[in-house]
């Protein structure tokens, strides 16, 4: 197998730009959709119970990681810890096997397609706590902001690619 592509987006990017991407698809995200079910929902919200919404936001990053290790638990990933930032320890999940190009592009989309509706369902069930539910699901499509360039990417790779990580990033390997 040759090496067709590269991708690593951090580096071609940046940290502080591909953060403020994030960051500003969450705000956007957060105003649509409050405003969207706000004005289809019009009970009033209710503070109570803060501390289940700090624990429900912190827990959307690792749900995130997990949901995204489901379909590649077969090639026995490796979970692990990066102190990359000093103020929020990365989960880092690495695979021992290429995987195929088809397989990876579910990886990366399954969080946003289960977690994300989940969170609005969560809204319209209990429109009382809209807008924390709202706030995790715009936290949630933040994070998977980087996933969405990272697919946008590899959707466009040839048939029959494998993607294999490595420290820089993912590797796209065609056949010789």
């Amino acid at each position: 197998m040759k090496c067709w592509r590269t991708f690593n987006f951090e580096k071609t990017y940046g940290y502080h730009k591909l953060f403020f991407v994030s960051l500003m698809t969450t705000m956007i995200v957060f105003s649509l959709a409050f405003s969207f079910m706000q004005s289809y929902y019009s009970e009033p919200l209710h503070a109570t119970g803060f501390v289940w919404f700090a624990a429900g936001f912190l827990a959307v990053y690792p749900l995130h990681k997990l949901i995204h290790v489901m379909p590649i638990l077969a090639h026995q990933p490796k979970v692990g810890f990066d102190k990359k930032y000093w103020f929020f320890p990365l989960l880092t999940i690495t695979t021992r096997f290429p995987i195929s190009k088809n397989r990876f592009l579910v990886c990366l989309a399954l969080p946003s397609l289960v977690l994300t509706p989940g969170l609005l369902a969560g809204a319209m069930i209990m429109p009382q706590y809209l807008h924390y539910f709202t706030m995790a699901a715009a936290f949630h499509t933040g994070i998977c902001s980087f996933d969405f360039l990272y697919i946008r990417k590899i959707a466009t790779c040839p048939k029959g690619a494998v993607i294999e990580e490595d420290p820089d990033g993912f590797e796209v390997l065609i056949p010789e």
